[in-house]
């Protein structure tokens, strides 16, 4: 049963619904859910709570939306909803937060690294990077591998193989990890603002100014941190 919503989070009790009726099977892998109108009935909410929830779970992967055919569940929906609960289990949280933490050690100085010695072809990679998540919010197709995508390049620059290998390894918690905050900071503005972070990131390597690259990368990881455990003290 679809019960109405209430709580003052409206977007997170639709969007919990949504994927249990998703893990309950009634709505199926690639199947067209109903439109924003019913489901506003359903829910009792407005069609913004509707449509706030449903781009929210396009972003998480669980939702496809296609053009003036509807909204569909995704073909790897069942498997982005086990990643995201998993990711919510204790011992997962405490290795997210570690995760967090080196990287908010080692990316400053990445970020510091990539400033003096980026190349032209770097630095335009970045760039093309960071346009491609612009245009993929856009379009509605965006994914968080994307947004991961700029993190991997600077581990790249740096051209030492064990950062590298670092990173690869903690790249899919990461991923989980993004999915993760967003689902508890629902709002598109802050995938654009962290991607305006980047953006800043980026002008300082161009600039050739490690220092200022560092602290910018450093702010940006801290708030992601502190997104992680504001989504954690909401839990408990």
């Amino acid at each position: 049963m679809i019960t109405p919503a209430r709580r003052k989070n409206l977007y997170e009790e639709i969007s919990n619904q949504i994927i249990s009726i998703i893990l309950e099977g009634r709505w199926k892998e690639g199947e067209k859910i109903p439109g924003e109108i019913e489901l506003a009935g359903m829910f009792e909410v407005s069609r913004n709570s509707v449509r706030e929830s449903i781009k929210a779970l396009e972003l998480l992967g669980i939702l496809r939306s296609k053009s003036g055919r509807g909204t569909y569940v995704s073909d790897q929906a069942v498997f982005r909803i086990k990643q995201l609960r998993y990711a919510s289990e204790p011992e997962n949280e405490n290795i997210i937060k570690e995760i967090m933490e080196a990287r908010l050690i080692i990316e400053p100085g990445l970020a510091a690294i990539a400033a003096e010695k980026a190349s032209s072809e770097d630095i335009k990679l970045l760039e093309e990077t960071l346009n491609r998540c612009f245009s993929a919010l856009e379009s509605k197709t965006y994914s968080f591998e994307l947004g991961m995508a700029f993190h991997s390049h600077l581990f790249r620059i740096s051209g030492n193989r064990i950062l590298i290998n670092l990173f690869e390894n903690m790249k899919e918690t990461l991923i989980v990890t993004r999915r993760k905050i967003f689902f508890k900071h629902i709002k598109e503005s802050v995938l654009i603002e962290e991607l305006n972070e980047h953006r800043t990131i980026i002008n300082f390597i161009k600039e050739k100014k490690p220092d200022q690259a560092a602290e910018a990368m450093k702010k940006h990881i801290a708030v992601s941190l502190y997104r992680l455990e504001k989504a954690k003290t909401k839990k408990n």
